[in-house]
């Protein structure tokens, strides 16, 4: 219940523009149906409250067109994955210069696909790519 009221106090604060397009999405009730289904069960499943609040921040990139029904799916499931404790830390190396890291911390973040494998000698490290980095750009943690 409380994720499912933190998803809906994101409703506070959009615009008429926003409600506008999402009145417009809502229209095809066979889409209202799979979306309604999917926000609650994606809610339903989350083990954080952080991520109802994430969840709302990819319902409105996907409302305003800035990622695809795909994206949309896979985002669902990478908040699904993810550990958010490390949403920081995931940040931090986008965020930073270095172009990979060995942080074990990030491990469910490279096995959703929000980062990729790189060989190096005889080990495998992580390296930024640009589903990462559209992520941090949806929550609003990397400009």
């Amino acid at each position: 219940m409380e994720k499912t009221l933190v998803f809906l106090k994101g409703f506070e604060s959009i615009d008429d523009k926003f409600k506008n397009k999402f009145d417009k999405a809502i229209a095809n009730q066979n889409y209202k149906k799979d979306l309604e289904e999917r926000l609650i069960i994606a809610l339903d499943r989350f083990d954080d409250l952080a991520k109802a609040d994430a969840l709302f921040k990819v319902f409105v990139a996907h409302v305003n067109n800035e990622i695809n029904q795909s994206e949309f799916l896979h985002y669902l499931y990478v908040l699904d994955k993810i550990d958010f404790h490390n949403i920081e830390k995931f940040k931090l190396f986008y965020a930073s210069t270095e172009e990979v890291t060995s942080d074990s911390c990030l491990n469910s973040f490279a096995f959703v696909g929000l980062l990729k494998l790189v060989t190096r000698c005889d080990f495998t490290v992580f390296g930024k790519n640009e589903s990462g980095k559209k992520f941090l750009k949806i929550l609003g943690l990397l400009a």
